[in-house]
């Protein structure tokens, strides 16, 4: 009989955790292992991707609904998973209240993903934390980083925390076979040096220092350095504002949301992720797979993806002036970034390939199955 397992998610639209998620259902073994989806608040387009053998539900949830732990609880009675493996913050409280509620049928997981901002966790939700963690039989991490930042905020002993890094399809991840072919295809420059970026327009991922710190390279008529910027996002108005004052229209190209984002990664020199704070960075283990060095801030779980000097360029987080050094850094040695961009490539498929976490999801759920 395979281990029922029934993922519990806000809701599956683009973005890291949620391809992280995607990714898992789909490659487990499906002779071993049923999956079941509950998306607490919207559906989302990752959706998409999940086979059509796989049960999803859509609760519509909303702002302090008191209906959603009941209703989840139904789904629970009526499945009966052997595993409920519920994802942030945003759906453990209602999660441990159906697990509650339909009689603790299965084992209760809990992941943390990562913090969505750099600033202290609000005083309810530590001591909420360290009280659901009570009923809660596994607690994970994406990063050691992110375990011991938990842990530190809500008194939860950090030996709790089990860590599972993300993995990367190193086969979709490749490096290129003909980048400038590809530049041709999307209407990007042959000749420039392209750094290339990914992320959401949100605060925290801080695009404004990067384009701050860029700006003298581009604006130099002696430099062939150009940024593309994938996402979208509600700061996107305010970047395109910052673009103008800075006179870098010209150099820089907001591409927005891209689904065949490896095309984008194959076709650049580097890429840079200014983040404030990370958790285990799914866009910088694409690019570490398509053979790019990578920089970014010595902050959240960018330690354990990038070692500085060997396969990226860890900058200071804060100032913007590291992050200026390491674009020189890159732009002005192609062997340098050969070098690098080599050494990536091969972290990413010892370390951070897609069969090594799935490898490693598995062994935890027969573990946790067998504890039942």
């Amino acid at each position: 009989m395979p281990i029922r397992i029934l993922q519990v998610v806000h809701g599956l639209p683009r973005g890291g955790l949620e391809n992280g998620v995607v990714n898992l259902l789909n490659h487990l073994p499906a002779d071993e292992f049923e999956h079941g989806v509950v998306c607490l608040d919207a559906r989302g387009e990752m959706a998409d991707r999940l086979a059509p053998e796989v049960p999803l539900w859509t609760l519509g949830r909303e702002r302090h609904d008191r209906r959603t732990p009941g209703r989840l609880a139904c789904i629970l009675r009526d499945w009966q998973p052997h595993i409920v493996h519920c994802h942030n913050w945003n759906t453990w409280p209602d999660t441990v209240a159906a697990h509650a509620m339909a009689g603790r049928t299965g084992r209760l997981i809990w992941s943390f993903h990562g913090f969505v901002d750099s600033g202290g966790m609000p005083w309810r939700r530590r001591i909420a934390s360290h009280l659901l963690a009570r009923h809660t039989h596994e607690l994970l991490a994406v990063c050691r980083d992110a375990a011991g930042r938990y842990a530190g905020q809500t008194a939860i002993p950090a030996a709790r925390f089990g860590v599972l890094y993300n993995g990367v399809d190193t086969r979709v991840f490749t490096p290129p076979v003909d980048r400038l072919a590809l530049r041709r295809a999307l209407g990007l420059p042959e000749t420039a040096t392209l750094g290339i970026t990914v992320a959401s327009f949100t605060p925290i991922k801080d695009h404004a220092s990067l384009l701050r710190a860029a700006a003298p390279l581009l604006t130099s008529n002696s430099e062939s350095l150009q940024l593309v910027f994938i996402g979208d996002g509600a700061l996107r108005g305010a970047i395109e504002q910052q673009i103008a004052t800075l006179g870098i229209g010209h150099k820089v190209r907001l591409a927005g949301q891209q689904d065949a984002v490896s095309r984008w990664l194959q076709a650049a020199d580097f890429f840079v992720l200014p983040s404030q704070l990370e958790g285990m960075s799914c866009a910088i283990q694409e690019a570490m797979a398509c053979g790019l060095p990578v920089i970014a801030r010595r902050t959240g779980g960018n330690p354990e993806l990038i070692e500085d000097g060997v396969t990226g360029l860890l900058c200071p987080p804060g100032a913007p002036d590291g992050l200026g050094a390491a674009l020189a850094s890159l732009s002005h040695s192609p062997a340098l970034r050969r070098r690098l961009g080599t050494a990536a490539r091969q972290r990413a498929e010892a370390t951070f390939s897609l069969p090594a976490m799935v490898d490693a999801y598995a062994a935890l759920y027969r573990r946790t199955a067998l504890a039942a």
